[in-house]
C-alpha cells in the first residue's frame, strides 16, 4: 500500500454532526422555535423572580428591567435565530418586509381601531350596564387615548412577540396542519408562554382565564395574518386587544361594580370565540388562507418543505 493510500485510509471521516443538527432543525422548525423562545423568556423571568425573592437582585433595578425586556422579546429573538439557521438572508428579509407591510385592505384598520374596541365595550356592557355611564362621560377616550395606546402597545409588545408567533410560527404551522388546527397549535404555544407571569401576582383563576382568552384571541390574530401576510397588522391587532382592556378599566374608574380580571378574560373569550366561529364558517375553515397554502411565497419565512420525519404530520 502506498503512503498516499495509507494516509487516506487512516484519515478520520468528515464529521456529519453539524449537517445532522441542521437537518433535525429543518424538520422540527416549530418545536425548535418554541424551545428557543421559551428558554429565553422563561429562564430570564424565573431567574429574575428568584433573584428578587432571595435578595440577589433589586426588583426595581436596571438589570431586572433589562431582563424583563429581553424576556418579552423571546419570540422575536427565536424567529430571527431560526430564520438565520434555515432560510438565511432571504428569510430575514421576508420577515422584515412583512413587519412593514401596511398596504392591506383598509377595512383591517377599521376593524383594529374601531371594531375590536367597540366589540369589547358592547360585550362588557351586556354584563356590566354601568359601563354605559362611563362611556357617556368619557367617550372622547375612543378617539384620543385609545388610538395612541394601540400604536404604543403594537410597537412595544407587538414587535417583541408577533414576528415570532404570527410571522414565523403561524406560516410554519400552516404548512403542517389544517388552518384551524394550525391556529390552535400556535395559540396554545403563545398562551402557555405567558404562564411564568403567574409568579408575579395573578391568582390561579386569573391565570386560567387569561390562558383561555389568549388561545381564543390567537385565532383572530391567525385570521388577520393569513389574510394579509402582514406582521404589522397583527401587531396592531394585538395592540387593540390589549388596549381595549385598558380602555374598559378607564371607563370603570371609580365605579363600584367593575369586572374583575377573570370576568373580563371570560367575556373576551366569549366575544372573540363567537367572532372566530363566524369567520370559520364564512371562510369554510380556512381562516383567510387560500385553497392551498403557497409555501413558495417570496415573503414566506419558511422555505424548506416538510419531510416524512417532521415532528408534525403534513396537511391533508
Amino acid at each position: 500500500m502506498s503512503a498516499r493510500s495509507l494516509s487516506s485510509a487512516s484519515a478520520p471521516a468528515p464529521s456529519t454532526e453539524p449537517a445532522t443538527v441542521r437537518s433535525w432543525i429543518q424538520h422540527h422548525r416549530l418545536l425548535t422555535f418554541t424551545l428557543i423562545a421559551y428558554t429565553i423568556s422563561w429562564s430570564l423571568l424565573v431567574g429574575g423572580f428568584l433573584g428578587a425573592q432571595t435578595g440577589t437582585l433589586n426588583p426595581d433595578g436596571q438589570l431586572v428591567g433589562v431582563m424583563i425586556q429581553v424576556a418579552a422579546a423571546g419570540p422575536l429573538i427565536a424567529a430571527l435565530i431560526m430564520l438565520a439557521l434555515t432560510s438565511g438572508r432571504a428569510g430575514l428579509a421576508g420577515l422584515g418586509r412583512s413587519i412593514v407591510r401596511w398596504r392591506v385592505n383598509p377595512l383591517w384598520y377599521v376593524f383594529i381601531f374601531v371594531g375590536v374596541p367597540c366589540l369589547m365595550v358592547a360585550a362588557v356592557a351586556v354584563f356590566y350596564p354601568g359601563l354605559v355611564t362611563g362611556l357617556t362621560d368619557n367617550w372622547s377616550l375612543l378617539y384620543t387615548k385609545l388610538p395612541l395606546e394601540i400604536v404604543l402597545i403594537a410597537v412595544i409588545t407587538g414587535l417583541a412577540e408577533e414576528p415570532g408567533w404570527r410571522g414565523y410560527a403561524q406560516p410554519t404551522a400552516n404548512q403542517h396542519y389544517r388552518p384551524l388546527v394550525a391556529a390552535l397549535v400556535v395559540s396554545i404555544i403563545w398562551a402557555a408562554w405567558h404562564l411564568p407571569n403567574a409568579l408575579f401576582g395573578p391568582t390561579l383563576t386569573d391565570t386560567a382565564t387569561h390562558f383561555l382568552a389568549t388561545v381564543v384571541n390567537g385565532f383572530v390574530l391567525a385570521w388577520a395574518y393569513n389574510s394579509t401576510r402582514s406582521v404589522l397588522i397583527v401587531m396592531l391587532l394585538h395592540g387593540a386587544q390589549n388596549a381595549s382592556n385598558g380602555l374598559i378599566r378607564a371607563l370603570f374608574d371609580g365605579a363600584t361594580a367593575a369586572p374583575t380580571p377573570s370576568s373580563y378574560y371570560l367575556i373576551s373569550a366569549l366575544t372573540f370565540g363567537a367572532l372566530t366561529i363566524v369567520v370559520a364558517v364564512l371562510t369554510r375553515g380556512r381562516l383567510g388562507l387560500g385553497p392551498a397554502p403557497d409555501t413558495n411565497q417570496p415573503d414566506a419565512p419558511v422555505t424548506t418543505p416538510v419531510g416524512k420525519h417532521a415532528d408534525v404530520p403534513p396537511q391533508r
